[in-house]
């Protein structure tokens, strides 16, 4: 993160104020693919360092958690490996390391 040497520089403190809040506002929700196996989302937040976290929402979500993983990450995006189904799954997200 940047520093601020000069509290006068309004431009470094701005990057700075905008960096903060980029670190708060790191959430997401999505609903899997409907039989599919695997499911992207798109998020200008992921890096290819980031570190995702899924929290599930519905009871068909939690019956899947322990066998559904992030598979892949890249710059604006990650992929979601899951069973296949015909119920809605719903995930909640959280992005670490944007």
């Amino acid at each position: 993160m940047q520093e601020i040497y000069n509290p006068d520089d309004k431009r470094a403190v701005q990057q700075v104020v905008n960096e903060l809040v980029r670190q708060f506002d790191n959430t997401g929700s999505i609903t899997l693919a409907l039989s599919k196996t695997s499911t992207v989302v798109s998020n200008p937040k992921v890096l290819s360092t980031s570190v995702i976290v899924l929290q599930p929402r519905n009871t068909s979500a939690a019956s899947i958690a322990a066998t559904t993983f992030v598979s892949s990450k890249a710059d604006g995006q990650f992929t979601i490996t899951h069973p296949s189904s015909t119920t809605p799954r719903a995930f909640d997200y959280v992005i670490h390391g944007v």
